[in-house]
């Protein structure tokens, strides 16, 4: 009984009863754009909500888009929307503030950056291992291992890092 407490106390959500009051709409032909502001646990640690932009038919759809979103990246249940900032449309071009763009085209394009880092970052790696390999080029000379090592260590680094933005973008 006192971790259902405890649990009750850090989500705002009652179980027995709706949080909120959507609207009632259309689902609309053609997708639109929304702009949705999910609180999590950071708010604890005085942290502002999460803006996030979406593209969705309704708005009970985009506020679950935003709000699984947000959960799964922060692994947390203690999430909720913030009507009162959540609208359909962008946020104004003088809000003030970050907001995530989760739109396909959005994301479509973060990831053909981060393909082209990729592809920046197999050229620099070819070419800086260059200098290790036997003179039919094919293969590593025993005599450079260390040195070889050392490189791909040095590449992996950056490598980790962009296979993390991959993962994140897909």
């Amino acid at each position: 009984m006192i971790a259902v407490t405890a649990f009750a106390t850090l989500t705002p959500e009652r179980f027995d009863a709706p949080l909120y009051e959507l609207p009632q709409e259309q689902w609309s032909e053609k997708p639109r754009d929304f702009t949705v502001t999910v609180v999590g646990p950071e708010r604890y640690d005085g942290e502002q909500p999460y803006t996030y932009v979406v593209r969705d038919h309704t708005t009970e759809g985009a506020w679950i888009q935003a709000l699984t979103w947000h959960m799964r990246e922060n692994e947390t249940l203690d999430a909720y929307v913030v009507a009162s900032e959540s609208h359909a449309g962008l946020p104004p071009a003088d809000a003030g503030y970050h907001w995530n763009d989760l739109r396909s085209e959005a994301q479509h394009a973060a990831l053909n950056k981060s393909i082209e880092q990729a592809r920046d970052l197999i050229t620099r790696y070819e070419a800086a291992i260059a200098r290790f390999r036997t003179e039919n080029g094919e293969d590593i000379d025993p005599q450079q291992y260390g040195a070889y090592d050392e490189t791909r260590a040095d590449y992996g680094e950056e490598a980790i890092d962009l296979v993390s933005s991959l993962a994140q973008a897909a």
